[in-house]
């Protein structure tokens, strides 16, 4: 199982925000390889929800340089996210004595943040327009 990620690195997030992820997170028995962990599930997740949310199943290894720029933006900025509001994507919104705290609509709109929705709709990454591109371009 791959456990690096694709797109950003723990030094592309020093450099874009200043901070040192392996300082950021908890230690646990995988220190040497957290910080890659946690972007490649922040990775993971975020390009999941993209591919649900948008109605279609990019080939994120096919990006302009442009995309690119703007999914690593997404991806630390949610990543800085979860650090300050912790693992939104993974809460069942439902608690054992008290039931439901939140609906899981409102937990799936708030999991990821505005910022990296802003960023990955400013490449055109995430939209809700439905567009069947194979027959469009057999077509003409």
């Amino acid at each position: 199982m791959r456990t690096t990620p694709r797109f950003v690195t723990p030094s592309d997030f020093f450099n874009y925000t200043g901070k040192d992820l392996n300082a950021e997170l908890q230690d646990n028995d995988n220190n040497s390889n957290k910080a890659n962990i946690f972007l490649m599930q922040i990775e993971d997740r975020l390009l999941a929800r993209i591919d649900n949310a948008s109605f279609r199943v990019y080939s994120w290894d096919n990006l302009s340089d442009f995309q690119k720029e703007c999914l690593q933006k997404a991806i630390i900025t949610e990543a800085q996210y979860i650090l300050r509001n912790s693992d939104l994507f993974t809460d069942s919104g439902y608690d054992l004595e008290k039931g439901e705290i939140i609906s899981i609509e409102k937990l799936q709109k708030i999991s990821i943040c505005k910022s990296a929705i802003d960023f990955l709709q400013q490449c055109g990454l995430y939209n809700h327009v439905i567009m069947n591109r194979h027959r469009w371009l057999s077509l003409h």
